[in-house]
């Protein structure tokens, strides 16, 4: 019995680390099964978000400088983009959720769902910057 809870944890400590680097074996331009093309999506999902992020702190940043430069009567550019960002996310997620709720009984459902919140983090992503651009000019 006192042998069996390190047997145990280097059992689980195996299984963990065969399934991360398995994980890292997916060719996710060729995902083979649901399991790959779930991981797939989520990792682009998961790409998108951080590059929107990281636009969306630019276009901040730049706002804020911006603002800084107005009188106090026409400040508040970053609390609407703030805001704006807040009301786009909710506008995705509940569009997504329209988009993919027909087929949400299976995997196209949860498929649809994720592919839905990519596209539309892309293009978000590209009106950031795009706005960015044209403050920049």
């Amino acid at each position: 019995m006192e042998y069996l809870t390190p047997i145990m944890a280097i059992a689980c400590l195996f299984f963990f680390t065969s399934f991360a680097s398995a994980q890292e074996n997916i060719d996710c331009g060729y995902p083979l099964n649901n399991s790959e093309r779930t991981y797939c999506a989520e990792k682009a999902l998961t790409e998108a978000n951080t590059k929107m992020d990281a636009a969306f702190e630019k276009l901040m940043a730049k706002v804020v400088e911006m603002d800084d430069a107005l009188p106090a009567h026409l400040k508040g550019s970053p609390a609407s983009l703030e805001e704006a960002q807040a009301a786009w996310k909710n506008y995705r997620e509940k569009d997504c959720r329209a988009y993919g709720f027909p087929f949400m009984g299976g995997t196209r459902g949860n498929e649809l769902y994720r592919n839905c919140m990519i596209i539309l983090t892309m293009h978000r992503t590209e009106d950031l910057e795009a706005t960015l651009e044209d403050y920049d000019n």
